[in-house]
Protein backbone atom coordinates (compact mmCIF):
# COMPACT_ATOMS: atom_id res chain seq x y z
CA UNK A 1 0.00 0.00 0.00
CA UNK A 2 1.01 3.57 -0.42
CA UNK A 3 2.70 5.45 2.35
CA UNK A 4 -0.05 7.76 3.57
CA UNK A 5 0.88 11.39 3.89
CA UNK A 6 -1.14 14.07 5.57
CA UNK A 7 -2.85 16.33 3.06
CA UNK A 8 -2.57 19.95 4.07
CA UNK A 9 -5.12 22.68 4.14
CA UNK A 10 -2.99 25.21 2.26
CA UNK A 11 -3.17 28.66 0.89
CA UNK A 12 -2.51 28.64 -2.85
CA UNK A 13 -1.96 31.52 -5.21
CA UNK A 14 -4.60 31.88 -7.96
CA UNK A 15 -4.81 35.04 -10.05
CA UNK A 16 -2.67 36.81 -7.44
CA UNK A 17 -5.35 36.20 -4.78
CA UNK A 18 -4.69 33.86 -1.82
CA UNK A 19 -7.56 31.42 -1.57
CA UNK A 20 -8.35 28.38 0.52
CA UNK A 21 -7.87 24.87 -1.00
CA UNK A 22 -9.62 22.23 1.02
CA UNK A 23 -7.93 19.06 -0.21
CA UNK A 24 -4.48 20.05 -1.41
CA UNK A 25 -1.93 17.23 -1.57
CA UNK A 26 1.49 17.71 0.05
CA UNK A 27 4.28 16.71 -2.31
CA UNK A 28 7.83 18.00 -1.82
CA UNK A 29 7.15 21.69 -1.20
CA UNK A 30 9.03 23.16 -4.12
CA UNK A 31 6.89 23.31 -7.24
CA UNK A 32 6.73 24.81 -10.67
CA UNK A 33 5.61 28.41 -10.70
CA UNK A 34 1.87 28.75 -11.02
CA UNK A 35 1.19 29.40 -14.70
CA UNK A 36 -1.83 31.12 -16.14
CA UNK A 37 -3.49 29.76 -19.25
CA UNK A 38 -3.36 31.78 -22.43
CA UNK A 39 -6.72 30.29 -23.41
CA UNK A 40 -9.55 32.82 -23.32
CA UNK A 41 -11.94 31.48 -20.71
CA UNK A 42 -14.47 34.28 -21.04
CA UNK A 43 -15.62 36.59 -23.79
CA UNK A 44 -14.40 40.17 -24.04
CA UNK A 45 -17.81 41.44 -22.91
CA UNK A 46 -17.96 39.39 -19.71
CA UNK A 47 -16.00 39.45 -16.48
CA UNK A 48 -13.93 36.41 -15.48
CA UNK A 49 -15.81 34.17 -13.05
CA UNK A 50 -13.93 34.03 -9.74
CA UNK A 51 -14.78 30.95 -7.69
CA UNK A 52 -11.89 30.50 -5.27
CA UNK A 53 -13.57 32.53 -2.52
CA UNK A 54 -16.50 30.10 -2.43
CA UNK A 55 -16.59 27.91 0.73
CA UNK A 56 -17.14 24.85 -1.49
CA UNK A 57 -13.92 25.46 -3.45
CA UNK A 58 -11.84 22.29 -3.23
CA UNK A 59 -9.95 19.58 -5.08
CA UNK A 60 -12.78 18.10 -7.15
CA UNK A 61 -10.78 15.13 -8.53
CA UNK A 62 -10.39 13.56 -5.09
CA UNK A 63 -11.64 9.98 -5.23
CA UNK A 64 -12.88 10.31 -8.84
CA UNK A 65 -12.45 7.65 -11.53
CA UNK A 66 -10.09 8.03 -14.49
CA UNK A 67 -8.37 6.30 -17.38
CA UNK A 68 -4.66 6.20 -18.22
CA UNK A 69 -2.78 6.26 -21.50
CA UNK A 70 0.92 5.59 -21.96
CA UNK A 71 1.82 3.23 -19.10
CA UNK A 72 4.96 1.20 -19.78
CA UNK A 73 5.01 -1.17 -21.57
CA UNK A 74 1.25 -1.14 -21.98
CA UNK A 75 -1.92 -0.89 -19.96
CA UNK A 76 -2.21 -4.67 -19.55
CA UNK A 77 1.08 -5.29 -17.73
CA UNK A 78 2.73 -2.01 -16.76
CA UNK A 79 6.17 -1.99 -15.13
CA UNK A 80 5.10 0.64 -12.60
CA UNK A 81 1.35 0.18 -12.31
CA UNK A 82 -1.34 2.42 -10.92
CA UNK A 83 -2.10 0.95 -7.52
CA UNK A 84 -5.68 -0.29 -7.32
CA UNK A 85 -6.59 2.02 -10.21
CA UNK A 86 -7.01 4.81 -7.69
CA UNK A 87 -3.62 6.33 -6.89
CA UNK A 88 -3.92 9.27 -9.27
CA UNK A 89 -6.79 10.82 -7.32
CA UNK A 90 -6.43 9.52 -3.75
CA UNK A 91 -4.73 12.63 -2.35
CA UNK A 92 -1.57 10.69 -1.48
CA UNK A 93 1.77 11.96 -2.77
CA UNK A 94 5.31 10.56 -2.41
CA UNK A 95 7.59 11.36 0.49
CA UNK A 96 10.43 13.77 -0.25
CA UNK A 97 12.92 10.90 -0.45
CA UNK A 98 10.62 8.36 -2.13
CA UNK A 99 12.17 6.16 -4.81
CA UNK A 100 10.83 6.08 -8.36
CA UNK A 101 9.51 2.60 -7.61
CA UNK A 102 7.35 3.93 -4.78
CA UNK A 103 3.74 2.84 -5.19
CA UNK A 104 2.57 6.44 -5.19
CA UNK A 105 3.91 6.66 -8.77
CA UNK A 106 2.62 5.21 -12.01
CA UNK A 107 5.22 4.95 -14.77
CA UNK A 108 4.57 6.24 -18.29
CA UNK A 109 7.08 5.72 -21.08
CA UNK A 110 7.54 7.03 -24.61
CA UNK A 111 7.99 3.55 -26.04
CA UNK A 112 4.50 2.47 -25.00
CA UNK A 113 2.22 1.99 -27.97
CA UNK A 114 -0.33 4.55 -26.83
CA UNK A 115 2.35 7.20 -26.25
CA UNK A 116 3.79 6.57 -29.71
CA UNK A 117 0.33 6.80 -31.28
CA UNK A 118 -0.76 9.94 -29.44
CA UNK A 119 2.52 11.72 -28.76
CA UNK A 120 1.85 12.10 -25.03
CA UNK A 121 0.90 10.29 -21.83
CA UNK A 122 -2.47 11.12 -20.32
CA UNK A 123 -4.65 10.88 -17.24
CA UNK A 124 -8.33 11.54 -18.01
CA UNK A 125 -10.56 12.14 -15.00
CA UNK A 126 -14.34 11.83 -14.92
CA UNK A 127 -15.52 14.33 -12.29
CA UNK A 128 -18.92 12.63 -12.18
CA UNK A 129 -20.80 15.86 -12.79
CA UNK A 130 -20.42 19.42 -14.03
CA UNK A 131 -18.11 21.71 -12.07
CA UNK A 132 -16.72 25.19 -12.40
CA UNK A 133 -12.95 24.76 -12.43
CA UNK A 134 -10.06 27.24 -12.56
CA UNK A 135 -6.90 25.45 -11.42
CA UNK A 136 -5.11 22.20 -12.28
CA UNK A 137 -2.15 20.58 -10.51
CA UNK A 138 -0.16 17.42 -11.25
CA UNK A 139 2.43 15.92 -8.91
CA UNK A 140 5.19 14.24 -10.92
CA UNK A 141 8.56 12.60 -10.37
CA UNK A 142 11.53 14.97 -10.62
CA UNK A 143 15.22 14.83 -11.54
CA UNK A 144 15.79 13.57 -8.01
CA UNK A 145 15.72 10.26 -9.92
CA UNK A 146 18.09 11.38 -12.70
CA UNK A 147 20.52 8.54 -11.95
CA UNK A 148 17.96 6.16 -13.49
CA UNK A 149 17.02 8.48 -16.35
CA UNK A 150 13.89 10.01 -14.85
CA UNK A 151 13.18 13.74 -15.13
CA UNK A 152 10.05 15.79 -14.66
CA UNK A 153 7.94 16.12 -17.81
CA UNK A 154 8.75 19.24 -19.76
CA UNK A 155 5.15 20.38 -20.01
CA UNK A 156 1.57 19.53 -19.18
CA UNK A 157 -1.38 20.47 -21.37
CA UNK A 158 -4.86 20.41 -19.86
CA UNK A 159 -7.97 19.69 -21.92
CA UNK A 160 -11.50 19.95 -20.54
CA UNK A 161 -14.87 18.72 -21.77
CA UNK A 162 -18.49 19.02 -20.68
CA UNK A 163 -19.57 15.87 -22.51
CA UNK A 164 -16.46 13.77 -23.26
CA UNK A 165 -16.79 14.52 -26.98
CA UNK A 166 -15.92 18.17 -27.50
CA UNK A 167 -12.57 19.04 -25.92
CA UNK A 168 -11.21 22.50 -25.20
CA UNK A 169 -7.51 23.15 -24.57
CA UNK A 170 -7.48 25.05 -21.29
CA UNK A 171 -3.76 25.76 -21.46
CA UNK A 172 -0.20 24.48 -21.16
CA UNK A 173 2.17 24.75 -18.20
CA UNK A 174 5.90 24.14 -18.19
CA UNK A 175 7.63 22.37 -15.33
CA UNK A 176 10.58 23.73 -13.38
CA UNK A 177 12.40 20.53 -12.49
CA UNK A 178 14.13 19.98 -9.14
CA UNK A 179 16.76 17.56 -7.85
CA UNK A 180 16.45 17.71 -4.06
CA UNK A 181 12.99 16.13 -3.67
CA UNK A 182 11.27 13.15 -5.21
CA UNK A 183 8.33 15.06 -6.69
CA UNK A 184 7.42 18.46 -8.07
CA UNK A 185 4.07 20.06 -8.90
CA UNK A 186 3.05 21.44 -12.29
CA UNK A 187 0.32 24.05 -11.91
CA UNK A 188 -1.97 25.70 -14.43
CA UNK A 189 -4.44 28.44 -13.47
CA UNK A 190 -7.10 29.89 -15.74
CA UNK A 191 -7.96 33.56 -16.10
CA UNK A 192 -11.53 32.68 -15.10
CA UNK A 193 -13.52 29.58 -14.25
CA UNK A 194 -14.90 27.26 -16.93
CA UNK A 195 -17.18 24.26 -16.63
CA UNK A 196 -16.10 20.67 -17.12
CA UNK A 197 -17.08 17.13 -16.34
CA UNK A 198 -13.93 15.62 -17.81
CA UNK A 199 -10.34 16.80 -17.35
CA UNK A 200 -7.43 15.36 -19.33
CA UNK A 201 -3.85 15.97 -18.23
CA UNK A 202 -1.42 15.40 -21.10
CA UNK A 203 2.27 14.99 -20.23
CA UNK A 204 5.24 15.36 -22.54
CA UNK A 205 8.54 14.12 -21.16
CA UNK A 206 12.09 15.26 -21.70
CA UNK A 207 13.42 11.75 -21.19
CA UNK A 208 11.72 8.43 -21.75
CA UNK A 209 10.11 8.11 -18.33
CA UNK A 210 7.30 10.16 -16.80
CA UNK A 211 6.31 9.29 -13.22
CA UNK A 212 2.93 10.67 -12.13
CA UNK A 213 1.68 10.50 -8.56
CA UNK A 214 -1.42 12.69 -8.40
CA UNK A 215 -3.66 14.95 -10.48
CA UNK A 216 -5.90 17.63 -9.01
CA UNK A 217 -8.44 20.15 -10.23
CA UNK A 218 -9.93 22.88 -8.06
CA UNK A 219 -13.44 24.20 -8.37
CA UNK A 220 -17.06 24.18 -7.19
CA UNK A 221 -20.24 22.39 -8.34
CA UNK A 222 -22.08 23.97 -11.27
CA UNK A 223 -25.78 23.76 -12.07
CA UNK A 224 -25.22 23.48 -15.81
CA UNK A 225 -22.49 23.33 -18.43
CA UNK A 226 -21.36 26.56 -20.04
CA UNK A 227 -20.35 26.48 -23.72
CA UNK A 228 -16.68 27.01 -24.39
CA UNK A 229 -15.45 30.05 -26.32
CA UNK A 230 -15.19 29.49 -30.04
CA UNK A 231 -11.72 28.24 -30.73
CA UNK A 232 -9.75 29.98 -33.41
CA UNK A 233 -9.01 28.10 -36.59
CA UNK A 234 -5.63 26.47 -36.13
CA UNK A 235 -3.10 25.14 -38.59
CA UNK A 236 -2.41 21.42 -38.17
CA UNK A 237 0.98 19.74 -38.49
CA UNK A 238 1.78 16.04 -38.53
CA UNK A 239 5.44 15.27 -37.82
CA UNK A 240 6.71 12.02 -39.34
CA UNK A 241 10.15 10.89 -38.21
CA UNK A 242 11.97 9.53 -35.18
CA UNK A 243 13.72 10.73 -32.02
CA UNK A 244 15.49 13.48 -33.97
CA UNK A 245 12.00 15.00 -34.24
CA UNK A 246 10.33 14.09 -30.95
CA UNK A 247 13.24 14.36 -28.48
CA UNK A 248 12.57 17.13 -25.94
CA UNK A 249 9.12 17.60 -27.52
CA UNK A 250 10.39 19.76 -30.37
CA UNK A 251 7.01 19.92 -32.18
CA UNK A 252 5.44 21.31 -29.00
CA UNK A 253 8.20 23.91 -28.68
CA UNK A 254 7.38 24.87 -32.26
CA UNK A 255 3.72 25.16 -31.27
CA UNK A 256 4.54 27.43 -28.31
CA UNK A 257 6.78 29.65 -30.44
CA UNK A 258 4.00 29.99 -33.01
CA UNK A 259 1.42 30.78 -30.33
CA UNK A 260 3.74 33.40 -28.85
CA UNK A 261 3.79 34.95 -32.33
CA UNK A 262 -0.01 34.91 -32.53
CA UNK A 263 -0.33 31.84 -34.78
CA UNK A 264 -2.56 29.01 -33.53
CA UNK A 265 -1.33 25.57 -34.53
CA UNK A 266 -1.95 21.97 -33.53
CA UNK A 267 0.84 19.42 -33.65
CA UNK A 268 0.45 15.66 -34.04
CA UNK A 269 3.15 13.01 -33.79
CA UNK A 270 3.90 10.04 -35.99
CA UNK A 271 7.37 9.32 -34.64
CA UNK A 272 8.99 6.02 -33.70
CA UNK A 273 12.52 5.84 -32.28
CA UNK A 274 15.10 5.00 -34.97
CA UNK A 275 12.50 4.83 -37.73
CA UNK A 276 13.28 5.17 -41.45
CA UNK A 277 10.88 6.68 -43.96
CA UNK A 278 10.98 3.35 -45.79
CA UNK A 279 9.33 1.80 -42.72
CA UNK A 280 6.54 4.39 -42.87
CA UNK A 281 6.19 3.67 -46.59
CA UNK A 282 5.69 -0.06 -45.93
CA UNK A 283 1.95 -0.61 -45.44
CA UNK A 284 2.65 -3.91 -43.65
CA UNK A 285 5.11 -2.48 -41.14
CA UNK A 286 3.46 -2.87 -37.74
CA UNK A 287 5.15 -0.04 -35.85
CA UNK A 288 5.52 2.62 -38.58
CA UNK A 289 3.63 1.91 -41.79
CA UNK A 290 0.32 1.12 -40.12
CA UNK A 291 0.72 4.02 -37.69
CA UNK A 292 1.18 6.52 -40.53
CA UNK A 293 -1.89 5.26 -42.35
CA UNK A 294 -3.86 5.37 -39.11
CA UNK A 295 -2.84 9.00 -38.56
CA UNK A 296 -3.77 9.94 -42.14
CA UNK A 297 -7.13 8.24 -41.79
CA UNK A 298 -7.97 10.01 -38.52
CA UNK A 299 -8.06 13.52 -39.96
CA UNK A 300 -6.73 15.81 -42.66
CA UNK A 301 -3.69 17.98 -41.97
CA UNK A 302 -2.52 21.28 -43.35
CA UNK A 303 1.14 20.26 -43.35
CA UNK A 304 3.13 17.05 -42.93
CA UNK A 305 6.80 17.35 -41.96
CA UNK A 306 9.11 14.52 -43.04
CA UNK A 307 12.46 13.48 -41.53
CA UNK A 308 14.48 10.33 -42.24
CA UNK A 309 16.92 8.25 -40.21
CA UNK A 310 20.48 9.57 -39.91
CA UNK A 311 21.80 6.60 -41.91
CA UNK A 312 19.47 7.16 -44.85
CA UNK A 313 20.71 8.75 -48.05
CA UNK A 314 18.94 9.82 -51.23
CA UNK A 315 18.88 6.31 -52.67
CA UNK A 316 16.94 5.12 -49.64
CA UNK A 317 14.76 8.18 -48.95
CA UNK A 318 13.60 8.70 -52.54
CA UNK A 319 11.81 5.32 -52.98
CA UNK A 320 10.11 5.84 -49.61
CA UNK A 321 8.76 9.23 -50.65
CA UNK A 322 7.58 7.76 -53.95
CA UNK A 323 5.09 5.84 -51.80
CA UNK A 324 4.42 8.39 -49.06
CA UNK A 325 3.83 11.45 -51.23
CA UNK A 326 0.63 10.12 -52.86
CA UNK A 327 -0.68 9.37 -49.36
CA UNK A 328 0.01 12.96 -48.33
CA UNK A 329 -1.69 14.29 -51.46
CA UNK A 330 -4.73 12.13 -50.81
CA UNK A 331 -4.91 13.54 -47.28
CA UNK A 332 -4.88 17.08 -48.69
CA UNK A 333 -1.76 18.13 -46.78
CA UNK A 334 1.26 20.09 -48.01
CA UNK A 335 4.56 18.22 -47.54
CA UNK A 336 7.45 19.92 -45.77
CA UNK A 337 10.99 18.70 -45.15
CA UNK A 338 13.08 18.89 -42.00
CA UNK A 339 16.74 18.74 -43.07
CA UNK A 340 17.95 16.99 -39.97
CA UNK A 341 21.14 17.66 -38.04
CA UNK A 342 24.01 15.19 -37.85
CA UNK A 343 23.60 12.86 -34.88
CA UNK A 344 27.14 11.52 -35.15
CA UNK A 345 28.55 11.34 -31.64
CA UNK A 346 32.04 12.26 -32.88
CA UNK A 347 32.05 16.04 -33.43
CA UNK A 348 34.77 15.88 -36.09
CA UNK A 349 32.53 13.64 -38.22
CA UNK A 350 29.47 15.88 -38.11
CA UNK A 351 30.24 18.16 -41.08
CA UNK A 352 30.50 15.18 -43.45
CA UNK A 353 27.37 13.61 -42.01
CA UNK A 354 25.45 16.89 -42.26
CA UNK A 355 26.57 17.28 -45.86
CA UNK A 356 24.97 13.92 -46.65
CA UNK A 357 21.71 15.17 -45.17
CA UNK A 358 22.02 18.46 -47.05
CA UNK A 359 22.41 16.68 -50.38
CA UNK A 360 19.63 14.22 -49.60
CA UNK A 361 16.96 16.74 -48.57
CA UNK A 362 17.93 19.21 -51.28
CA UNK A 363 17.49 16.53 -53.95
CA UNK A 364 14.21 15.33 -52.44
CA UNK A 365 12.85 18.88 -52.38
CA UNK A 366 13.65 19.25 -56.07
CA UNK A 367 12.23 15.87 -57.06
CA UNK A 368 8.93 16.38 -55.25
CA UNK A 369 8.61 20.16 -55.66
CA UNK A 370 8.67 20.77 -51.90
CA UNK A 371 9.08 24.49 -51.36
CA UNK A 372 10.01 24.61 -47.69
CA UNK A 373 12.99 22.74 -46.28
CA UNK A 374 13.97 23.65 -42.72
CA UNK A 375 17.80 24.00 -42.69
CA UNK A 376 18.40 22.49 -39.26
CA UNK A 377 21.63 20.79 -40.37
CA UNK A 378 22.93 24.25 -41.27
CA UNK A 379 21.89 25.70 -37.93
CA UNK A 380 23.71 23.04 -35.92
CA UNK A 381 26.95 23.40 -37.88
CA UNK A 382 26.79 27.18 -37.63
CA UNK A 383 26.23 26.92 -33.89
CA UNK A 384 29.04 24.43 -33.30
CA UNK A 385 31.41 26.75 -35.14
CA UNK A 386 30.25 30.08 -33.72
CA UNK A 387 29.29 28.94 -30.22
CA UNK A 388 31.43 25.85 -29.52
CA UNK A 389 30.35 25.68 -25.88
CA UNK A 390 26.62 25.83 -26.59
CA UNK A 391 24.84 22.76 -25.16
CA UNK A 392 23.36 21.51 -28.44
CA UNK A 393 23.50 17.81 -27.62
CA UNK A 394 22.12 15.58 -24.90
CA UNK A 395 24.39 13.53 -22.63
CA UNK A 396 24.70 10.81 -25.29
CA UNK A 397 26.35 13.42 -27.57
CA UNK A 398 24.04 12.27 -30.35
CA UNK A 399 20.47 13.37 -29.66
CA UNK A 400 19.66 17.05 -29.42
CA UNK A 401 19.35 18.68 -26.00
CA UNK A 402 16.69 21.06 -24.74
CA UNK A 403 18.68 23.92 -26.30
CA UNK A 404 19.07 21.96 -29.54
CA UNK A 405 15.35 21.28 -29.53
CA UNK A 406 14.64 24.99 -29.21
CA UNK A 407 17.04 25.72 -32.08
CA UNK A 408 15.21 23.20 -34.29
CA UNK A 409 11.83 24.69 -33.38
CA UNK A 410 13.09 28.20 -34.18
CA UNK A 411 14.29 27.06 -37.62
CA UNK A 412 10.90 25.49 -38.27
CA UNK A 413 9.14 28.68 -37.17
CA UNK A 414 11.17 30.83 -39.54
CA UNK A 415 11.03 28.38 -42.45
CA UNK A 416 7.38 27.40 -42.26
CA UNK A 417 5.84 30.70 -41.08
CA UNK A 418 8.51 33.38 -41.53
CA UNK A 419 8.19 34.23 -37.82
CA UNK A 420 10.48 36.91 -36.40
CA UNK A 421 11.91 35.07 -33.40
CA UNK A 422 14.16 37.94 -32.26
CA UNK A 423 12.18 38.76 -29.13
CA UNK A 424 9.84 35.78 -28.90
CA UNK A 425 8.38 35.38 -25.40
CA UNK A 426 8.64 31.58 -25.23
CA UNK A 427 12.18 30.60 -24.20
CA UNK A 428 11.95 26.92 -23.17
CA UNK A 429 13.61 27.90 -19.89
CA UNK A 430 16.97 28.61 -21.51
CA UNK A 431 19.41 31.02 -19.89
CA UNK A 432 19.84 34.33 -21.69
CA UNK A 433 23.24 33.47 -23.21
CA UNK A 434 22.11 30.12 -24.64
CA UNK A 435 18.82 31.62 -25.81
CA UNK A 436 20.59 34.38 -27.72
CA UNK A 437 22.91 31.85 -29.37
CA UNK A 438 20.03 29.62 -30.48
CA UNK A 439 18.09 32.54 -31.94
CA UNK A 440 21.18 33.86 -33.72
CA UNK A 441 22.02 30.51 -35.29
CA UNK A 442 18.44 29.85 -36.39
CA UNK A 443 18.32 33.20 -38.15
CA UNK A 444 21.73 32.72 -39.78
CA UNK A 445 20.76 29.25 -41.02
CA UNK A 446 17.53 30.52 -42.58
CA UNK A 447 18.96 33.75 -44.00
CA UNK A 448 22.38 32.59 -45.20
CA UNK A 449 22.71 28.84 -44.70
CA UNK A 450 25.85 26.91 -43.97
CA UNK A 451 28.63 27.00 -46.56
CA UNK A 452 28.53 23.35 -47.62
CA UNK A 453 31.20 22.31 -50.15
CA UNK A 454 29.92 22.05 -53.70
CA UNK A 455 29.44 18.52 -55.04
Amino acid sequence: MKRLLTCLIAFVLVLSVFTLSLYGCESGEQSSEDQTSTAESVTEESEPMIINNDPAYSNITLGKSYTLSGLHPNNDSPSYPDENNSSMTDGVCPAETAKYSDTTYAGFNKISRSYVEKGYAAVTVDLGGIFYVDKFVATVGSSYHLDVGITAPEMMSVYISNDGKEWFRAGTAQCEDITDKSAVDITLSLNGAMTARYVEYRFLGNGNWIMVAEVEAFGIPAKEAIAYPEQKDSVSFLFVGNSSTYYFNTPNKFQLICEAAGIDIEVYYCCVGGAYLREYADANNESCGKLLRQKLAERSYDYIVLQDNSNADYNESKPALDIIMPLIKENGAIPLLYKRYSSNDVPANRPASALKHHLNYTALAKDFAIDKVAPVADAFLICEKKYPNAPLFFTDNSHHSNAGSYLIACVWAITYFDIDITNISYTAGLDSETLAAMIDCAKLACEQGYDFPEQ
